[in-house]
């Protein structure tokens, strides 16, 4: 496979990095089969060398956070966040998580033993249309849910795909034609598509769901007086509900002590579960119920009361809570490399 041609916003940021900086850079492709957008040098003192990855859009700490995470979890050196814009907050930010990072205005965070670079209060530069990518909305994010979570439905007919998503099958088809554009998807010598990189895909994705997708599912949250009210529940036939975050890492890897429960439901907030749990309605509450984003069903294999642990992971890197991001590492390791190997 040929290697990626870098991003249009990777050149662009290292331009504005260089003339607010007067540091020279050079962008190369990455190697081939590699999750990075670009490989970036800075002609600092000594030469530094950064593999690149690509977020159109950074709009808060959480989203950054789970960047920060992914990428210590996924690459054992430091990797560059290349990015549209930074404010001075998220620039402090990125210090704070020793994440580097670099935007279209010239705002930038490096650090390379004692060498430092900050740069931060810059204004937004308008940017390029080519830079935004409108495969990140919140319905398209339900279609690749859903082709991460079950591979096999790739090619399957798009009103198919449409009803696991829960999207229309416009939104199902354009989808895959925009992953088939960005190169996502490849088309195979026998007609079939494929996954360029499944796991780039999957972290790009862990990376804007929790704040594209996840904010939107919220119904309710509960409080209940019994840690452990949920262990031994188990969905009723129509499995419209199932666990996912740190519960269903708890029930998956036997691992983690939930703190938050967390409940995905097909039909609205079942209420046995709240007869069971004996809960009380409280927005700080220790239990959040979730709309399911894509069609309910076990994972083949695994414990029937927990969605698939693409979720569960995505759960686990969006509360950026440092005691989840070990438990994340064995459910990527664990259960969703051997989904999809």
């Amino acid at each position: 496979m040929p290697s990626h041609t870098p991003s249009p916003l990777v050149k662009a940021a290292t331009q504005a990095f260089s003339d607010e900086t007067g540091v020279a850079t050079t962008v190369r492709r990455s190697p081939p089969n590699s999750p990075y957008d670009a490989i970036v040098e800075f002609d600092l003192e000594a030469k530094v060398v950064r593999p690149a990855i690509v977020v159109p859009s950074i709009d808060r700490q959480e989203r950054l956070a789970a960047v920060s995470a992914t990428a210590k979890r996924q690459h054992r050196d430091r990797i560059l966040l290349v990015t549209s814009y930074l404010t001075p907050s998220l620039v402090e930010a990125c210090r704070a998580l020793e994440l580097d990072a670099i935007d279209l205005s010239g705002n930038a965070f490096l650090r390379e033993r004692k060498t430092l670079v900050f740069v931060a209060g810059r204004p937004r530069a308008a940017e390029a249309g080519s830079n935004r990518l409108s495969v990140w909305t919140k319905r398209s994010m339900q279609v690749i849910l859903a082709l991460l979570v079950r591979p096999e439905i790739l090619n399957a007919r798009r009103r198919d795909l449409a009803v696991i998503a829960n999207v229309s099958t416009g939104t199902a088809q354009t989808t895959i034609q925009t992953l088939h554009k960005r190169r996502d998807l490849v088309e195979r010598s026998d007609g079939k598509l494929a996954f360029t990189n499944y796991d780039r895909l999957l972290d790009e994705w862990v990376t804007l769901y929790p704040s594209i997708l996840r904010p939107s599912l919220s119904l309710e949250r509960y409080s209940a007086t019994e840690q452990d009210w949920w262990a031994d529940l188990t969905p009723n036939s129509e499995q419209d509900w199932l666990f996912g975050g740190e519960a269903g890492a708890a029930l998956l890897t036997h691992y983690l002590k939930p703190a938050i429960v967390t409940v995905y439901c097909e039909k609205g907030i079942p209420k046995e579960l709240i007869r069971s749990g004996r809960l009380r309605p409280d927005p700080a509450g220790n239990v959040e119920f979730l709309v399911a984003p894509v069609e309910l069903r076990p994972t083949p294999g695994l414990i029937g009361n927990v969605v698939s642990p693409v979720l569960v992971y995505a759960d686990l890197i969006a509360s950026g809570d440092s005691r989840n991001m070990e438990t994340a590492r064995m459910i990527r390791d664990q259960f969703i490399t051997r989904q999809t190997a």
